[in-house]
């Protein structure tokens, strides 16, 4: 009778990577203390004889549970899939487990959430956007939890921000539009209460437009983020019926974008050509949507990969976590151009 092949050990992989077994247990449990050469030579050994770490029996050598909490507002869209990704992917290859929940969008009530995952052993802590919660500030200094926020960059001593400026990036998208010529325009906002990442770009629409003196031109429309593909065309048609002189949509979300632009068709408006529009996020699709979208590009794995790498460090070698404020990018396409008034106005060349 043929005998089962025995599991491999620390020890086999030590063997095969030409390295100690010390070696071995700090890159699976303190990968940061190990250098790139090293931990990819234990990783390949590992890989090779089908080796991983007994996660139980390392928690309970360590008195730790190796898992970290990922508090996010929704994996219904790919912004935040993204950045969860990438951020799972990061500590899964240090030896951690993500717990991942979801709040909605309003930050004002998230201590019961937070305070269940923490009770379920979550070392360290993912949120996004700014702590609108007092109870939730408390209890994360009581605790001294390691903790990063993401999505939003704001000043914050409690939970530092890994994340972008939602003011600047909204702010660069319409004077965009002011440039080429756009003096009426819409924003659809999604739900204001609670979330300080549509609050910013609210205002960053609304400061840019008045700098240019073109108070008159400010237009909002607010949307749920339920069914959001409706949302982008309800708010597509309040915004033809109620504003009918606007020439340019800036919608904080590429779905509602996407969903705006279909309901143009239905309208008979054509884009760009009668009304521009730009998103917000870069998601994959909108590019091979026709027209392809202008939006603004968000660093959804950067931050990810940089909120986990921060954690790592805060919980393997007490590293302070550091506030880290990332670039967007204005990405122009095919969905916006000159408005039709001046379009209008622009003598055709006379063919030689």
């Amino acid at each position: 009778m043929n005998r089962q092949k025995a599991k491999s050990n620390v020890f086999d992989v030590a063997k095969a990577a030409g390295v100690s077994v010390a070696t071995v247990s700090r890159v699976f449990n303190v990968p940061d203390r190990v250098g790139t050469a090293a931990r990819e030579k234990v990783h390949n050994a590992a890989r090779q004889l089908g080796y991983s770490p007994n996660p139980a029996a390392k928690a309970l050598r360590l008195q730790k549970s190796f898992i970290i909490g990922a508090v996010i507002p929704s994996l219904d869209y790919s912004m935040f899939a993204r950045l969860t990704h990438a951020f799972e992917e990061q500590l899964t290859a240090a030896g951690y487990s993500v717990f991942v929940v979801t709040t909605g969008f309003d930050n004002r009530n998230m201590l019961d959430t937070v305070k269940s995952i923490v009770e379920r052993g979550a070392e360290a802590l993912l949120l996004v956007g700014k702590m609108e919660d007092p109870r939730l500030r408390s209890y994360l200094e009581e605790k001294q939890i390691p903790c990063v926020t993401t999505y939003s960059y704001n000043d914050d001593e409690i939970v530092p921000a890994i994340g972008f400026d939602n003011f600047t990036a909204t702010k660069q998208a319409v004077e965009f539009l002011i440039r080429l010529g756009h003096r009426q325009m819409a924003m659809v906002a999604g739900p204001l209460l609670g979330n300080d990442r549509q609050q910013a770009r609210v205002s960053g629409f609304e400061e840019t437009m008045r700098a240019h003196g073109l108070n008159d031109g400010i237009h909002i429309v607010e949307k749920s983020y339920g069914a959001a593909m409706m949302q982008g065309a309800d708010a597509m048609r309040q915004i033809h019926h109620e504003f009918p002189e606007v020439t340019a949509v800036v919608c904080n979300a590429d779905v509602f974008a996407l969903s705006a632009i279909a309901e143009c068709r239905r309208l008979g408006l054509r884009v760009p050509e009668d009304i521009s529009v730009v998103g917000f996020d870069d998601d994959d699709y909108a590019t091979i949507f026709s027209p392809a979208l202008t939006t603004i590009a968000v660093p959804a794995a950067e931050m990810g990969r940089h909120a986990a790498r921060s954690l790592i460090g805060a919980l393997t070698m007490g590293k302070k976590i550091m506030p880290a404020r990332l670039d967007t990018q204005l990405i122009v396409r095919e969905s916006t151009s000159v408005p039709r008034i001046i379009a209008a106005k622009t003598p055709s060349r006379a063919i030689a």
